[in-house]
């Protein structure tokens, strides 16, 4: 009876463990690419005239690393407020990224997909920091929703992106 028991066992977590799908993180990482553009809130599709953030996201290296440009309207002008390298590291199969705001603070992220609609980033300052998470969830190819939080867990900023 003893050995019937654990063979159930074995069986049992060896199933569980053959569902457990490794996700293909650079193919994620692709659908980010192009330009995309602020809804006109968090919770809408809706694009207004001017969008109030453009994000360019130029594949390099076949589509594995991203050069990411983030615009804001100011005085009726896109300037950029955020420049980043994202890419897929081969060596980790984790997704990185380095970046710098407009106050010229740079930061590096890790972070990865846990399925094919959700990311996941930590980023950290050059002191160790942690400076917040970022969870990108893709609700299609062309809308993405992306929270920003800070170690406690309080959202400090969150928009939807439309894929132009």
């Amino acid at each position: 009876m003893k050995s019937k028991i654990t063979l159930v066992l074995l069986m049992c977590s060896m199933g569980i463990w053959a569902q457990e799908v490794k996700v293909d993180q650079a193919s994620c990482l692709k659908r980010y690419t192009g330009e995309w553009v602020s809804s006109v809130s968090p919770e809408s599709n809706e694009i207004g005239k001017e969008p109030q953030i453009k994000m360019v996201n130029v594949p390099k290296m076949d589509g594995t690393a991203l050069q990411v440009e983030v615009l804001q309207l100011r005085d009726g002008a896109y300037t950029p407020i955020l420049v980043e390298l994202i890419s897929y590291d081969s060596f980790t199969d984790k997704i990185v990224a380095l970046g710098q705001n407009e106050k010229g603070e740079c930061f590096s992220g890790i972070g990865s997909f846990s399925d094919r609609d959700n990311w996941l980033m930590v980023d950290r300052n050059f002191q160790g920091a942690h400076t917040q998470t970022v969870s990108f969830r893709f609700l299609s190819d062309t809308v993405v929703y992306l929270e920003g939080k800070d170690t406690a867990g309080k959202v400090l900023w969150k928009t939807r992106y439309i894929k132009n």
